[in-house]
């Protein structure tokens, strides 16, 4: 039995996921605080106003939650989200803890996630300025409702910022070194499993993927697919044109492996593989028309390429798999090349080009 994985490393929309789901939880905190005996019969708070706080509280977080499910990919939209909670977050808490006590609030240990939110995304400039306006914040509301003057009102005052700024500041730094390793890890990540030329994931991923799927009995199709002839582009066009053909046909393999919900992979020199979900053997024509009709039409020099297909429902075993691939794929390259062996043994030759409008009727 596999164990889940976890992990404390988190990327910014799933950071974000978890701000957000902890505004929820301190929602319910601050509900109980001003409702729930005995809670409400030994803390003072004002219940007049809280409503409306939390009202507009619950609608932003509604608000923003729909608007992180939206803006997972769209990196703009995530960093505007981003930088709006953490100022919703400032004006939540310094309103909450007006109307609980003031300076005397139980609400103030949030202050430290404040601070935390904020270094997350501007850093140590993040730290420092949240933590000075939170500080300002936290004085003026000091004045406004207490006698600072007082040694208890005083102490507390002093006190909590003393510590706030200490492990405000040190908890900056031991995250800030932490999200630098997030990114060192995800660099390494990167360099580990995607080939630099053509965007490609790279011959190791594949590994791990192609086996996953199988040690899961999963039902999938693998295409192995080799540039015809690309000796010659080398010798004619140069290096530098060879590289771009590659460059170019990992984006054509990318396009087509999102668009039927698969993978690409470069598996080596100019060798490529698809791994594609099951699918009728009608779409399997759709989809090698279309890949057909775009290699045809690279720049900067057309290429041709021959496949062979395999698929998991032959053999469960990974090298049995691999090798019916390459046979076929030979079969494809003796009998012609720009051609593909499929399952049946049948050869696809590309003729008529794909119908644009056709891709849609077939989803």
């Amino acid at each position: 039995m596999k164990l889940m994985k976890f992990s404390l490393y988190l990327n910014d929309y799933e950071t974000e996921k978890l701000f957000s789901t902890l505004r929820w939880l301190f929602v319910l905190i601050a509900t109980i605080i001003f409702y729930i005996p005995p809670f409400t019969t030994y803390i003072t708070t004002n219940k007049t106003v809280f409503p409306y706080l939390l009202v507009s509280g619950i609608l932003y977080m509604l608000v923003t939650q729909l608007a992180l499910f939206r803006a997972r990919e769209d990196k703009q939209n995530l960093q505007f989200i981003l930088k709006a909670g953490i100022v919703f977050d400032f004006l939540a808490l310094i309103w909450l803890m007006f109307l609980s006590e003031g300076i005397h609030s139980p609400l103030y240990p949030i202050s430290i996630l404040f601070v935390m939110h904020a270094t997350i995304y501007w850093r140590t400039k993040g730290a420092l300025i949240s933590l000075t306006v939170f500080s300002i914040a936290y004085f003026v509301m000091g004045v406004v409702t207490v006698d600072v003057m007082k040694f208890h009102h005083y102490f507390t005052l002093t006190s909590n910022l003393f510590f706030l700024w200490i492990i405000g500041l040190f908890g900056a730094l031991i995250m800030l070194r932490e999200r630098a390793q997030y990114v060192q890890k995800e660099a390494y990540h990167h360099l580990a499993h995607k080939d630099y030329l053509s965007g490609l994931y790279n011959h190791r991923s594949f590994q791990e993927r192609f086996r996953r799927r199988l040690e899961n009995n999963e039902l999938f199709i693998l295409f192995l697919g080799d540039i015809d002839d690309f000796k010659k582009v080398n010798d004619e066009y140069g290096h530098l044109t060879g590289d771009e053909v590659i460059r170019k046909t990992g984006e054509v393999f990318l396009f087509h492996a999102e668009a039927y919900n698969g993978q690409a992979f470069r598996y080596g020199g100019e060798e490529f593989v698809f791994i594609l979900p099951a699918m009728e053997d009608r779409i399997i024509q759709k989809f090698l028309h279309e890949l057909y009709d775009h290699l045809k039409n690279l720049e900067p020099v057309p290429i041709s390429m021959s496949f062979g297909q395999s698929q998991s429902s032959e053999t469960f075993e990974p090298e049995k798999l691999i090798a019916l691939a390459d046979h076929r794929l030979y079969v494809a390259k003796k009998t012609g090349k720009g051609r593909s062996c499929l399952t049946s043994d049948h050869l696809f030759i590309p003729v008529v080009p794909i119908d644009n409008h056709e891709k849609e009727a077939i989803r």
